[in-house]
Parts: structure tokens; sequence; C-alpha cells
């Protein structure tokens, strides 16, 4: 569903949509800071514990005495025959220690002057006793064992068992009390129920999250670079294909666009915006340790489909298998990657077992239903020819005849949407497996996985298999290895990008099959019979193994020596037989063409890392070094063959009359050094180093090292002490980096020359050269500034971060002309200057958190604007230095020419005597003279919009109750123009070959004055296709992206089944996006790998409306 502004009247369709954003906004920033905060202890000293341990009263007393200025008064025998407390490492509030404490054992205590404690013991009436039995589950749906189950004021209490479970005899009326270290404790009164089933949420205040930031990882409070944490458990509720496309709107700084509707797509993923003209700009992928960079090990393409997802290593990932993503954006965070880190990286880790745990099974079925969110209204046969006819008829060309106007009668009508679409049932399900072993020595993951995603076109389809395993074993208190094993194939069939449009261009009046049962087809056209060709036999077939063994040796104390082997190859074949039937075959006397890829790709990455860490009273030290070697191979071959003895029979490329055959093949190789050192004084002042060293052999012997610094520091003033009586403020921390990476991510060895051999001059066989090698090549650099603040506020109730970031990439490479006598016109040179800058916010809120209601939102807001700063001569499109990257060119269309003597007096004041065209005629377009030069030329080309939004972002909310969760996205950009290549070939005749959009028929006419779309005419004298504003409209958008309400079922329901917990989920995607946008969809990207069509709607595959349900077992 899309929801046009334009048909709205009162209100201008870009003004209503950024009014509309406006609105949300304040909206959104009302209900946060109209929050009102609890009233809770609230206690700014905090103890650290060295480790974990169990500890009595006493103990926990002292410790606190012993690190802080408290003293404490009780009675000698008042912990006699009490619980004991467990305790774990790391830093603890003592508000919520003491609290913890006193609530376990019928407690109490009170502060007096002098920081003197008083505990005494609280008594209790004693009335009828009820049994109150259920399960403690984390907000995972995970059983908690341990937890403390206790009455409140009281000594009554238990433990849950391995399974969460618990009971426990209370009196009633009075309250049970559940706590575990790192959740937050939650007190239920007991009224007249026997049953309790209770989820314990974690205490962002004592639990500190942990980030990956690459060869290791860091407490969240503690960094000082940029790094977005997804919620992984949330973005895979509406069980996406491919996890790039689930990232949508869930991050600051993070663009992401889907490139098509087609099965398997994948996401256009940009951080920070455009880094390189001729590399790739999608961000460095780290799959459980393993680097991974877009297009790697898809070799060379020679015969193949225009298919949409051999772009993405991560379609060969389930991502029911993923545990975590982090997202590493700025330079202090990505520097560890030196050379791969300009576009940021996506660390992604897979799931695996624990230590001591009890085997736990999951199984997940999915069941979902697709279409179109939108389709073209496209003339009927009747409304075709009509059109054809007034166009030839201003023309003054020649009618065609009646075998080229109705080559298969008059009574032919076929409506081509509906001959090729589908509402398209897919299916999903996976099995995961994962524990440990009792004496906690191993821990193991198994899991599997099937995909069966059909398209919304007939014959469209994306097949997935996976199977991974985790395993890891303590072979003594000081080693630990382990062994990770993924395998993924998968087959894309018939996912041609350009399938949709193809379809609606196929003229109406083309049957699908003719009188003799063949398929109907258009001899003077350019496109086959869709029904026919969406049964070609045409698809790819991609196979991914991963296997990575690991060691871990802890040295001495504090000192873990790390040695990590990884082994990756991917085969991909890509398959495409054209029968003798298709219109290409019979215009060039062919029976049937096979084109065909098959390529080979392997990696071996070696890691040995360094790890030490000390922490001395206030001082906290912990470093990371570490050396590295990648080799990667690859080979391709192509094979074109032509002419077969029949189409039916599957027969091998030998079997074809004529035969090409294509190969190339390639090794190189980087050998790296990298060094991180992270420094903390009191958690209130921190210092981070980081460096790589890289040597690459895509160089040339004097430029093959890259260096790549940054330094970060940070402050966190919330812990002075002019801050420190502040209640409201949790905690204020001010961080800065500056720093270096790279980009290498493009065709290796530039510096050398390639040769071909063939056959050539007079026909004689022979080697040329077919590039013009540059020596000096080297790798593009980014320079990277960053300054931010995190913020948690009112109990951490609020939450966020809001920064600046300025990122300048220098030495790009790009062509510049050379010199003929080279054997040449241009060379690759690093040339070029880019620049990008930005702000992003991110902000999180507990608007409600209650034991009946919960309701958590988050909203991401992110501006970006390039520059196009040094060309140098060198050239890629329409660059222009101090002008955006992603601007469109073309011409100012002033109006449409109502009469003649309107064009007369514009070529009768024309130096050349005419102003468009000789031939333009009343209901051209007339556009508008730039340089004031008297007439239309080149230079009256401009700059008509830009592809850049003005700002993007996603709003997110999750409200639980009861039994029930509902999660709700959606994601927004405003202020980015689309090229609609789609309205120029549908409003604007061209041809008989190919069919329009109905609204063709509001072209101009001298009764029709009033209209917008040019005159029907036949060659399209006045080039009325050309590149203008009339084909750039603003394509801001809000969509409500996902939806998705999941039922838990009380477990006491399952036990019976053996089943513990199992949840029912009913989720949509696509829903509906408002826009005043006129094509199919706003979010759209034609060429995914290409830097500069993004924001090109030609011939996309539509996007799809998906709904889902879902069922999830534990066992």
């Amino acid at each position: 569903m899309k929801i046009n502004l334009k048909n709205l009247r009162a209100f201008n369709g870009n003004r209503y949509l950024k009014l509309m954003m406006r609105t949300l906004i304040f909206s959104w920033c009302f209900t946060v800071f109209s929050l009102v905060p609890n009233n809770s202890l609230s206690q700014n000293a905090e103890i650290t514990i060295d480790k974990d341990k169990t500890v009595t009263l006493d103990e926990v007393f002292n410790m606190i005495s012993d690190q802080t200025d408290y003293n404490f008064i009780y009675a000698d025998d008042l912990f006699t025959d009490l619980s004991r407390v467990q305790l774990k490492k790391g830093k603890v509030k003592v508000g919520k220690l003491l609290e913890d404490c006193v609530t376990l054992n019928n407690l109490s205590f009170s502060v007096s002057e002098g920081n003197m404690i008083l505990i005494k013991k609280t008594e209790t009436p004693s009335v009828q006793n009820l049994i109150i039995s259920g399960i403690v589950e984390d907000e995972n749906g995970l059983p908690l064992a341990g937890v403390n189950v206790i009455e409140k004021n009281t000594t009554n209490g238990v433990y849950t068992d391995f399974d969460g479970r618990y009971s426990i005899k209370i009196p009633n009326g009075n309250v049970l009390v559940f706590s575990f270290v790192g959740m937050l404790t939650k007190e239920i009164l007991i009224q007249d129920k026997t049953s309790i089933d209770v989820i314990l949420q974690a205490d962002s205040e004592s639990l500190e999250e942990v980030v990956l930031v690459g060869y290791g990882s860091q407490k969240r409070k503690d960094l000082t670079g940029s790094v977005s944490k997804i919620d992984v458990k949330e973005i895979t509720k509406t069980n996406p294909i491919s996890i790039d496309n689930a990232l949508v709107g869930q991050a600051s700084g993070v663009h992401v666009v889907t490139a098509s509707g087609a099965p398997g797509a994948p996401a256009s993923i940009r951080i920070r915006g455009i880094t390189s003209v001729f590399g790739n700009n999608e961000p460095l992928y780290v799959i459980d340790g393993l680097p991974i960079e877009i297009g790697q090990g898809q070799g060379n393409s020679f015969y193949s489909e225009n298919f949409s997802n051999i772009q993405s290593p991560l379609t060969a990932i389930n991502p029911q298998d993923i545990e975590s993503i982090d997202i590493l954006k700025d330079a202090s965070a990505t520097a560890i990657y030196g050379s791969r880190g300009a576009n940021g990286v996506v660390i992604i880790t897979t799931k695996k077992g624990s230590y001591s745990s009890v085997p736990s099974i999951s199984l997940s079925a999915t069941t979902s239903v697709s279409s179109f969110t939108n389709e073209y209204s496209m003339l009927n046969a009747q409304g075709f020819h009509d059109v054809v006819k007034t166009a030839f008829t201003n023309s003054g060309s020649a009618m065609p005849g009646n075998e080229l106007l109705y080559p298969y009668g008059e009574s032919v009508d076929t409506n081509w949407q509906n001959e090729t679409d589908q509402a398209a049932v897919n299916t999903n399900y996976y099995l995961n497996a994962n524990g440990g072993s009792l004496n906690g020595s191993s821990l193991y993951s198994l899991s599997a996985g099937v995909t069966d995603q059909k398209g919304a076109i007939y014959g469209t389809n994306f097949k997935r298999n996976n199977l991974r395993t985790k395993l890891e074993t303590k072979l003594s208190n000081k080693l630990r290895v382990g062994v990770n094993f993924n395998y993924s194939d998968s087959k894309n069939k018939g996912s041609n990008t350009t399938f949709y449009y193809q379809t609606i261009k196929y003229r109406p009046d083309i049957p699908v099959f003719d009188d003799n049962g063949d398929y109907g087809h258009d001899t003077g056209g350019v496109e086959a019979n869709p029904y026919a060709r969406v049964r070609y036999p045409a698809y790819v077939d991609s196979k991914n193994f991963i296997v990575s063994l690991f060691g871990e040796y802890e040295i001495i104390d504090k000192l873990l020596f790390r040695s990590s082997y990884t082994y990756n190859t991917s085969n991909n074949l890509s398959f495409r037989y054209t029968p003798s039937h298709d219109v290409f075959e019979l215009r060039n006397n062919r029976k049937g063409t096979l084109n065909q890829t098959e390529s080979y790709f392997s990696s071996r990455v070696l890691d040995n890392t360094l790890t030490y860490s000390k922490n001395i009273n206030k001082h906290d030290v912990n470093t990371v070094f570490g050396v590295s070697y990648t080799q990667n191979k690859s080979n391709a071959t192509g094979i074109r063959a032509t002419d077969f003895p029949d189409d039916e029979v599957m027969v091998t490329p030998g079997a074809a009359s004529s035969l090409n055959l294509t190969s190339t093949g390639t090794i190189s190789g980087l050998s790296s050094y990298f060094l991180r050192a992270n420094y903390n004084f009191d958690d209130k002042y921190y210092l981070t180093f980081t460096g790589r060293a890289d040597k690459s052999t895509k160089f040339g012997p004097e430029n093959r090292w890259g260096y790549f610094p940054s330094g970060a520091i940070a402050w966190r003033i919330s812990k002075e002490s002019f801050l420190e009586n502040v209640d409201f403020i949790n905690d204020l921390k001010l961080r800065s980096s500056y720093g270096k990476t790279g980009s290498a991510n493009f065709s290796d060895f530039q510096y050398a020359t390639f040769f071909t051999s063939g056959s050539f001059y007079n026909n004689n066989n022979g080697v040329i050269s077919n590039t013009i090698p540059n020596p000096n090549i080297k790798w593009e650099t980014t320079d990277q500034l960053d300054v931010a603040i995190d913020f948690a506020l009112w109990d951490r109730r609020i939450n966020g971060s809001m920064g600046y970031f300025n990122k300048k990439t220098s030495d790009q490479i790009l062509l510049r002309d050379v010199i003929l006598e080279t054997g040449g016109s241009s060379q690759f040179s690093n040339i070029g200057d880019f620049l990008n800058r930005g702000f992003e916010f991110q902000v999180g809120v507990d608007v409600i958190s209650n034991d009946k209601l919960q309701w958590t939102t988050d909203l991401n807001v992110t501006t970006i604007k390039s520059k196009v700063l040094r060309l140098n001569g060198g050239y890629y499109n329409n660059l222009i230095e101090g002008e955006s990257a992603s601007y469109f060119s073309g011409y100012k269309v002033e109006g449409i020419f109502q009469n003649q003597e309107e064009i007369d007096a514009l070529n009768a004041a024309s130096p050349n005597g005419v102003y468009q065209s000789s031939r333009t005629a009343p209901g051209d377009f007339r556009y508008a003279d730039i340089n004031s030069d008297g007439f239309i030329g080149t230079d009256d080309s401009n700059i008509i919009g830009d592809a850049a939004p003005d700002f993007f972002g996603g709003w997110n909310n999750i409200v639980r109750f009861g039994n029930f969760e509902i999660s709700a996205l959606f994601n927004f950009s405003v202020g980015n123009y689309l090229y609609n290549a789609n309205k120029r070939d549908l409003l604007v005749f061209n041809s008989y070959t190919s069919n329009y959009s109905t609204d063709i028929q509001k072209a101009w006419t001298s009764s029709n004055s009033n209209s917008e779309i040019p005159r029907l005419v036949s060659g399209d004298p006045n080039n009325n296709r050309r590149d203008s504003d009339f084909f750039i409209e603003d394509a801001s958008f809000v969509r409500f992206k996902n939806l998705n309400i999941t039922y838990k079922f009380n477990p006491q329901l399952l036990e019976k089944l053996f089943i513990q917990r199992a949840s029912l989920s009913l989720s949509a995607s696509n829903i509906f996006v408002i826009t005043s946008y006129s094509g199919l969809d706003p979010e759209v990207n034609y060429a995914a790998a290409n830097n500069f069509a993004q924001g090109y709607d030609s011939a996309s595959y539509p996007p799809v409306r998906t709904f889902s349900l879902g069922l999830n077992l534990n066992l």
C-alpha cells in the first residue's frame, strides 16, 4: 500500500511530509522529556568484586566498608542461618547490593549521620499459607537457574532449578520477591493465586553490556569509539531471508536500501556515506572472526544473468544463527582493520552453547505469503492501438501496416502482469541444539535451516540450506580449543532484476500462445515473451564452506595467546539457456544459446594475538597485539555455446555448433600487524590507541605497505564532583576520536600490465596488452574525526548518544586521460578527494515499565552531506568539484509549448535560428536556456536534484503486556530525490514496440492543454526523453516497515507435551508507505553495487509486502 501525498489537495506533498516528520519527532521528544523519573534509592558509591564468589552477609558488609566510607551496626547473631550471597565479578552500586542483601534475608537498613548503616530484622505476622509455583525466564524466554525467590522481609526462600522452576509456601497477601544478579528485582503481591510465571528484565545499571570491537570485546560503558549494537532478537522477529535487509532503520549513520523485491535480493548498506568511486562502498563484514568483503568470491561473470543476490555473502547466513551484530563506524573502532575499515565494519557472531548448561533444543517454522505492494496501470490492447495511431498521426509518419500494428489480429488483449505475477508462499524451518557438559569443560551448538522463498513473479525463487556447528572445550584451566563449521548451499532461480520491467513493457496485443500452441512473440520488439522468459532455465547455484580452528592459552595471569586458522571456499555457477523460440534467437537465426560462468574462490586466514589486561587500584589497562596473514585465490571459466539440436533435452555445451571459452584467475595476499591499547583511570578518563600496518599484493613494490593509526579520548563527566549528586544523570560521557583507515576493495593488480590472447590483425593469433598500468597506484585513505556525547538519564530510562563526524577520503582512484601513444585513452590514478560529514542522534526510552505493561521506544536520525573536493583531471559520470557526489544533472523544463507562435518567437531570437529543434511543435517540452545564449545546448544542462537525503532514520517501538509482545518499526528518509526513468519510458511515447502507462492517455492535446505530459509523437523529434527535471521527483517517505505480534503460551499448558516454552507470532513487512513519489516505491536502488546509480529508478523488481505466521518451540 502506498499513500500518495499528491492526492492530498490541501497540502503540498513535500511540505506535508516534512511537517509530518517534524510533528512525529516533536511528539516523540515530548513523550521522552515529559517522563517523571522514579523515586528510588540513589547511591553513587561503587565497589569492585574481583571474581565470581558466594559469600556471607558479614563478608559483603566488610567489602563495602573496606572500599567506601560506610560502616555497619548490627547484632552479632543477626546473620546466623541466613542465605549466602552470590556475587559476580565487576563493579556494582552499593545501594543496589544493599537492597538485594536485605530483601533476600528479611532485613532492613537505615542510614544515619556519619555514614553509619543500621541493619536489623523485620518481623511479619503469620497467616494462612499458599503453595506458589511457576517458571522464571529472561526477556528472551530462556529459563533462569539460581534466581532467589523469597518472601519479602523473611528468610523463607528458594532458588529456581535448571529449568527456571520454583515452588514455595507463602502466606496469602504477602509479597514474593524475585532477584538475580544483573536483573531487575521484581516484587509480586500474592492474592489467592498459586501459579505465577515471571520474566526478569536486565538491569542496565548493574549489567555491563559487552560489544565486539575487532579481535576482542569491551564493555559498552568503556567505549571511546562509535559502535552501534543491534538487537538481533528484535530484527529477526519478521524472519528475514538475509540479515542485511533487517538492518533498515536500526542504527544511526547506517543507510540501508533494499536493492529489489527479488527473492534473496541483498540490501545496499552505506555507513556514513560513499568513500570510493570505483571501489566497493559496502562495509567489511567479519563473521565469526573471518573478514569478508562484498564481491569477494564472486569471480568474473562472463556470461550470466543480472542476478541480484550474488553480491552479498550475507545471503549464505541464516539470520536465526546470529547471536550478535556490532557496527563499527568511526576511525577509533575501525582502524584495527586498517586498509579495509574505511566503509565501516559489521561484526557478526553466530550462536554457541554455554559451559555447564543443560541441553536446549529450539525449533521454529514460518510460513509467509508475499505479493507486490504496488503495480503500474498499463494500457490494454485497445488503448495501446489508439495511442500508437495518435503518435504516428502527430508525427506525419506512415502508419505501421496491419502486420505490425495487429500481428495477431484485433481480438488479442493480454494483461502480462496477470500472466506472470503470483502470490508467493514461502517457508522457513530452523532447528538449533546447544548446551554444555555437566562438569563445565565443554560447550556445543548445532543448527540446521531450510529456506524456500518464492518471488512475486512466477518462476523466480531462492532456496537455501544451512548447517552450522560450534564446539569448544577446556583442556585445562589455561587452555581452551574450539572448532566452527559452516556450510550453505543456495539456488537463486530466474531473479533477473529486469524481469518486471520487461513484463510491463511487453505489447498487450501479443498472446501468451498463438493458434499453433507456440509462444507468441513480437518480431519487431526488443524483449522476449514474458510468460516464456520466466520459464527459461536460469539460475545461480552457490556453495559456501567455512571451517575455523582456534586455541587459547593463558601464558600467565591476564596474558592470553590466541591462534586461529580459517579456511573459506565459495563456488558459484551462473547458468542461463535461451531457447530457439526466443525473439533474439529467431532474429539472429540461432537455435538456442547457453551462457554459463563457474567461479571458485578460496581464502585462508591465520590470526595470532596476544591480549593482556591489568587492573591496579583505579588504573585499568587492556592491550591486544596481533599478526594476520590472508591469502585469496579465485578463478572463473565462462562458456558461451550456440546452436543446439534440441531445446527440450538438457545437453552439454559440447553438443553446440559454436563454443567460446574464457577464463581468468588471480592470487592475492595481505600481511598485517595490528595493535590496540586501552587505558582508563577510575572509569572516568579514557585513552585508546589503535594502529594497523597492511601489506597488499594489489599494489606495486613501492606502495604495498599502508599504515592506519587512530587515537581516542573519553571523559565520564558524570563522575566528577560537580555532577556526582545530580540524581537524574546516571551517565554522561564525552568522547572524541581521530584516525586513518583505508580502502583497497577494487580490481587487483592495477599496477601491472594485463595481456589477452586472441585473433587480431589479418586473423593472426597473438597476445596484446589490454590495460595501461600505473606502478604508482596506492591505497585510498580516509581521515575521520568524531566528537560525541553518550548519556543515561533518570535511572537510565533515557539513554543514547549524539555526535558529529567529518570523514575525508584522499587519493581516490579515478580514470584520467592519457596520450594515445600509450595504446589507450585512460588510466586509473590516485587523484580524487571526497568529503562526508554529518550528525548522528540515537536515543532509547523506557516510557512505561511496571508489572503489567512495558513500552520501550528507540529513535535514530542521521544527516550526511557529501562533497567532491578534488578531481585533478579525473572523471566519472557527472562528478564536479565542489558539488555533491550524488547529484543529478539535466535540463530544466519550463513548461509545454502551447502554440506555434511561441516556438517561432524563440527560433527568431536564436542566433542559430533554432531554439530547441527544427521539429519542435506545440505539446513538446520547453527547456530553460540556462546560459542565455539563445538556444538549448549541452551547456544548459545543470544540477537538478540530489539523491542524498537531508536526514534519514528509524523509529522502533516494543510493547509487552501479559503474554503478548508487539513491536513496530518505521523508517524514513526526507529530502532525497529519485530519477524516475520508468516515468520517462511509460509516459513519453517513443515506439510502438513497447507498452505504456494508462496515464499516457492524458498527454497534451490542444483540448487538454493543462497536461504536464508531452504530446504523443512517434520518434520523439524534440527529444522529450532527454534527462530533465520532469523525471526528477522528491522521494521523501515514511514507511511502516515491520509489525510483529507474539503470544507466549503459559508453560503449565505445555508440561504434558514436554515443551518448555512455545510462542506464536504474526508478522507483516512493508505494510504501507507515505510519499509523494509517483513510482511504485521511493526506496529503490537500481544498481546496488554501483556507487553512483543510487537514486535511479529503472526496471527494478518491485518491493513485496509479506505476511508471516511463525511457531517457535523450546524443548
